[in-house]
């Protein structure tokens, strides 16, 4: 954006908040697309790291998520959506100096058949909702998956209706992604991705499927991950104050190399009760497509400090308000606890 185009737009958000300016049902569905898409983003990134665990304006978005997904996609959202025009033949290697390490799995605080439900709401009004389920793959105990519905509630969709899907199949035992697939029906918008991961000659091929036809792009990578395995990764090592882990991340058609640094540990309040938290800030420090945002600028993430390792919250600022993730019920059927939570929810 110029600097002109800011100004007006600052002219104009001024005139907004003042009342002098009433804006179209367009212009506040746009808006509502905007902050939902942040939400939505957050969601993902919670979710990500919460099965074990994004969206960008006009690209692609990292997960919420891109974070771990935000990262991990707002981090994810670059990773859900994306307008690539051109197919690329050859696989893309990162750039000279652009380096990222590799990491062994540590205790998974994580088993299948465990799910997570989020809230979104945006300054206080709730906007979306999520839930993620980790659970074996039939007929190959070797893999895990895991799925993230992400969808707005019955208000937001009146000006933006979003039914987001994504299931990522990986090894249980080293968390290596196998593949991918991503269903995006977000207003007019309704693509489909295909991710898979050839370890072998370490080519991990991204495939958009939409009304504009089929778009491939194949990258060069010896340390992929996605969105959900990549989180389980995360959450896996030992976190302490001041420590950074690094991700090569894919997702729609975006590769993005996200950042995840442990600022502190703090205390914090959650519908779930007070938790003993790591308070980690996600960064995306490389994207496929060159265009680095401010998607994941001044996203938070909160995870549980035990054995669990929940992710608990989310909070990312938008160009109005901020948008909280929050983690509002944990279905364990291995849980005694869970399980009477959710026989007297029936």
């Amino acid at each position: 954006m110029s600097s002109q185009d800011a100004a007006k737009s600052s002219v104009k958000m001024a005139s907004f908040a003042s009342g002098k300016f009433r804006p179209s049902r367009a212009v506040l569905a746009t808006i509502v697309a905007a902050i939902v898409a942040t939400a939505c983003a957050a969601v993902v990134v919670a979710a990500g790291m919460a099965a074990p665990g994004a969206a960008a304006r006009g690209g692609d978005r990292v997960g919420a998520g891109k974070v771990i997904l935000a990262a991990m996609q707002t981090a994810m959202p670059a990773a859900m959506r994306s307008d690539v025009a051109n197919a690329v033949v050859a696989p893309r290697p990162l750039p000279d100096g652009v380096r990222v390490p590799s990491y062994a799995p540590g205790p998974m605080p994580f088993h299948a058949g465990e799910q997570l439900v989020y809230q979104a709401s945006w300054i206080g009004i709730p906007a979306a909702g999520g839930k993620v389920a980790l659970h074996s793959e039939q007929g190959d105990p070797a893999l895990l998956s895991a799925e993230i519905w992400i969808s707005t509630n019955r208000l937001t969709d009146k000006l933006y209706k979003m039914r987001d899907y994504l299931r990522e199949d990986f090894a249980a035992a080293s968390l290596k992604p196998a593949e991918m697939n991503i269903r995006q029906n977000e207003g007019r918008r309704h693509d489909t991705f295909n991710v898979t991961f050839d370890h072998h000659d370490h080519v991990v091929t991204l495939v958009k499927h939409g009304p504009r036809g089929t778009q491939t792009r194949k990258f060069l990578s010896y340390n992929p991950s996605g969105p959900v395995s990549g989180a389980m990764m995360a959450l896996s090592q030992p976190l302490e104050a001041g420590d950074s882990l690094s991700f090569d991340a894919f997702s729609g058609t975006t590769r993005y190399i996200f950042e995840l640094k442990v600022v502190r540990r703090e205390r914090i309040g959650t519908p779930l009760g007070e938790f003993d938290t790591f308070r980690i800030v996600p960064s995306v420090t490389y994207l496929s497509d060159g265009k680095i945002n401010d998607e994941v600028h001044d996203t938070t993430l909160w995870v549980s400090a035990d054995a669990r390792r929940l992710p608990l919250r989310v909070e990312s600022a938008v160009f109005i308000g901020t948008v909280r993730i929050d983690l509002v019920k944990v279905i364990d059927p291995s849980s005694p606890e869970s399980a009477a939570q959710q026989a007297v929810s029936r």
